[in-house]
């Protein structure tokens, strides 16, 4: 007897396997080495989705195949530049308390008509902004010429979806450490809310006594025209603080401009 999936006759065909292969058509500058998680879901049959890793070099010459059960559509999506992240429920990844974001790139396409194989087209979207800052004219720590104050980001978004890049909500908090003599950077997912703030601890004091400044970003990102959370790609920005004048400077890359901010510290 000729199994279905050879068959010339329209039938329902869904159980056979069908392979997909992929086509960047933009990888985001992403190098070939970086892995890739993928899942394939066909929408005929939702309990045969299929997961793998592999990386964007093995994608980009096809000789990496993800195998899937055939339907005529498949939905598929793609992570990225993780490294901190884990995947928990409804396809959230996201970071642990302490951690710094990692630089997420998501992709999400659809295979439609399909027979033996299809190829998938990928465009990479960069869900991530890393953030930079430089306090300027500070009063260093005596002997060290570093900043006096230990940086902390906090913010109520820890990760997104692999779905739909939606951000998901969570704690985020992390003291990243001071690379140059007042200069701070990190990572932070796509934001779901305006809660993303720098505070500014003194060591000698306790917890309870409070950070002794706080600054929250989006009262500065705000005043940037064109700036929001859902662009498709995140920019990376540049933050220098004054501290001295109570001054902020504020660049956005590849927007060619800067943007003094009226900003009390």
């Amino acid at each position: 007897m000729v199994c279905a999936c050879q068959s010339p006759i329209r039938e329902n065909r869904s159980g056979c396997p069908a392979t997909l292969f992929f086509e960047f058509l933009d990888r985001q500058g992403i190098g070939p080495a970086a892995p890739v998680y993928l899942e394939a879901a066909p929408v005929l049959s939702p309990g045969g989705s299929v997961t793998d890793t592999t990386t964007v070099g093995a994608m980009s010459d096809k000789s990496y195949s993800l195998q899937v059960r055939r339907s005529d559509e498949v939905l598929i999506y793609g992570m990225a530049g993780f490294g901190n992240s884990h995947i928990v429920q409804d396809g959230g990844w996201v970071v642990d308390r302490l951690q710094d974001g990692d630089p997420l790139f998501r992709f999400s396409a659809r295979a439609a008509g399909m027979d033996e194989s299809a190829v998938v087209p990928v465009e990479m979207t960069k869900e991530h902004s890393t953030i930079r800052v430089r306090f300027l004219h500070f009063d260093p720590e005596p002997g060290q010429g570093r900043f006096p104050y230990t940086v902390l980001v906090t913010a109520q978004t820890c990760g997104i979806r692999l779905q739909d890049g939606a951000p998901i909500g969570g704690e985020f908090h992390y003291a990243p450490p001071e690379e140059e003599s007042g200069e701070f950077s990190f990572t932070v997912p796509r934001q779901a809310d305006n809660s993303l703030t720098l505070e500014l601890w003194d060591p000698a004091t306790s917890q309870e006594d409070g950070p002794k400044d706080s600054i929250v970003l989006w009262n500065l990102l705000r005043q940037v025209d064109g700036f929001s959370w859902s662009l498709k790609n995140l920019p990376d920005i540049t933050l220098e603080i004054d501290y001295f004048h109570s001054e902020v400077t504020l660049s956005i890359s590849e927007w060619q401009n800067e943007t003094p901010i009226d900003y009390t510290i």
